[in-house]
């Protein structure tokens, strides 16, 4: 009996396919390990960036301008029958004319508006603590820029978004005074993003 059961098994594992050479061939087009394949559309221009970690960003490119973009993994119930509220963090990577490379920020709150029409405050926690409270001008339907944070301030945050893991970004909605946004950081491909073009 136990001479069948070996020639079998070794029938079934056969038979299974491939081996490891297979599967790591198959898990490196899921990773995107090779750049040439990162975007099989259009395989001579791997406009797609191939981070070392995997991350829950999401990134594009138009003319000098890169765009890194990443969506709150929690929403908010708000008086908005339709939907919770979400916030998008953006950060884009922009090169101006004499070749300066400026980071902006634009965070979007959809589905709720902000309660902060003159000004109100901006803060992110890290590990459960805050690491900075930021001034924020006003928002305009729900959206910060670079005309919202007060001086230094957008950078700062960019600073800490950058170095963040798991953290939160607090703003006051109308209707929830202090709603918390979590986020992921981790896995921001800052070799991408800051890159030649």
């Amino acid at each position: 009996m136990k001479k069948l059961i070996a020639p079998l098994f070794c029938m079934i594992l056969a038979g299974c396919g491939g081996g490891y050479d297979e599967i790591d061939q198959k898990r490196g087009a899921l990773i995107g390990s090779d750049p040439s394949t990162s975007n099989p559309s259009n395989p001579s221009n791997p406009s797609t960036p191939n981070p070392s970690t995997e991350g829950l960003w999401e990134y594009n490119q138009t003319g000098t301008s890169r765009f890194a973009e990443i969506r709150s993994s929690n929403t908010i119930p708000t008086s908005n029958e339709l939907n919770d509220a979400i916030m998008i963090v953006r950060i884009q990577n922009f090169i101006d004319s004499a070749g300066t490379q400026k980071d902006y920020l634009t965070i979007t709150v959809l589905f709720a508006d902000t309660d902060c029409l003159v000004n109100c405050q901006l803060r992110h926690k890290k590990n459960g603590s805050t690491s900075g409270v930021y001034r924020v001008r006003q928002s305009i339907n729900g959206v910060f820029n670079e005309n919202s944070f007060a001086s230094g301030d957008m950078e700062k945050l960019i600073k800490q978004i950058k170095i963040s893991n798991k953290s939160t970004i607090s703003v006051p909605l109308i209707g929830v005074p202090d709603a918390e946004f979590e986020f992921d950081f981790s896995g921001y491909d800052s070799d991408y993003m800051d890159a030649d073009r």
